[in-house]
């Protein structure tokens, strides 16, 4: 990262959106209704185009998916156009014309990590110059200084373009390189708190079971990709569920190759998740403590009300999600 913005990371300070609150509970309600600031750019009452929401194994995301769709329904949004990478086609794009915000699905994918969702991201800013777009909360990373400085030439070009972003040195990096609209947020899947609600308090009683969820992917840090212990997001979900969600990837694909845009199917596919992360939840409630590499792993145990324990992805996401929102040490996590 060069000079400029590791001064911008120096001198902003965190948020101290937990500092006054006594317990777990309130700091986490807190980052909860913290996400709503992002009406700043979507609007109540906005027709939004939702784009690249996930349909992956990946519980994490899932989270920050339902998240994003709770958001939605509390903002009184309609969202007459939603797609994901499998059904992005020429039409699904046209349509985008009808809505007044476009806003990208958040997640830690914005940089040259996982490249197909950043391309996607610069063709809808390419594409529409005269509409608001909105990137929801968002980790940047770029290995590379050349993929960096592609990208952000897109985005500087675009004159309305808001990135959301999760951690002081996202917000550096989107300032100084991507845009002058930025605000630091934290991640839309602290929304579903007290949604939770009913597994915490179901009579799940704090047990010696430790669970760990470790990432065996691109960002495990170390030998973590070879971490003989513990779980990862794609061995906790069940074969019935990945069919489950194997069956909304079918149709979008099929979507994709026939042209075809569905105004319903991400609202079916809401529901789908929600069971599945529901029924996981039920099955992880009773683990106690957790460790884990995955930054949604650690959310996903707070919103569960377990002692986490964190570790590191390989270029400091999760510590600097945390440094930024744990900075009082209010949550459940060492």
């Amino acid at each position: 990262m060069d000079r400029a913005v590791d001064a911008m990371v120096a001198g902003v300070g965190a948020a101290d959106v937990v500092a006054s609150y006594a317990g777990p509970a309130d700091a986490m309600r807190l980052l909860a209704a913290d996400t709503a600031r992002i009406a700043r750019f979507i609007p109540p009452g906005a027709r939004v185009g939702f784009v690249d929401y996930p349909m992956h194994i990946n519980v994490g995301d899932l989270l920050i998916f339902l998240g994003a769709m709770d958001f939605f329904a509390a903002n009184r949004n309609p969202l007459p156009v939603s797609f994901c990478l499998y059904d992005a086609g020429e039409r699904a794009f046209a349509a985008l014309e009808d809505v007044d915000v476009i806003a990208c699905h958040g997640g830690g994918n914005f940089g040259d990590i996982y490249p197909r969702h950043q391309r996607l991201r610069e063709a809808i800013v390419r594409r529409f110059p005269h509409k608001p777009i909105v990137i929801m909360p968002q980790s940047i990373q770029f290995g590379s200084e050349q993929a960096m400085a592609e990208s952000a030439a897109v985005f500087r070009r675009h004159p309305d373009v808001a990135i959301c972003v999760r951690d002081a040195h996202s917000e550096a990096v989107a300032r100084h390189r991507f845009t002058d609209k930025v605000l630091l947020l934290p991640d839309m899947a602290h929304r579903l708190y007290d949604a939770f609600a009913p597994i915490r308090d179901a009579g799940y009683a704090p047990e010696d079971r430790p669970f760990h969820l470790l990432r065996r992917d691109v960002e495990a840090a170390g030998t973590g990709r070879d971490a003989p212990q513990g779980a990862d997001w794609n061995t906790i979900m069940r074969f019935s569920e990945k069919l489950r969600m194997e069956r909304h990837r079918s149709g979008a694909r099929l979507r994709g190759r026939l042209g075809l845009v569905s105004a319903s199917a991400v609202h079916a596919y809401r529901d789908t998740v929600d069971d599945i992360v529901t029924a996981i939840a039920g099955r992880l409630a009773a683990r106690n403590p957790w460790t884990t590499s995955r930054l949604h792993g650690a959310i996903f145990g707070l919103l569960l009300g377990r002692q986490v324990t964190l570790k590191d992805n390989s270029y400091g996401k999760n510590s600097r999600y945390f440094d930024q929102w744990n900075r009082h040490g209010r949550l459940s996590l060492s």
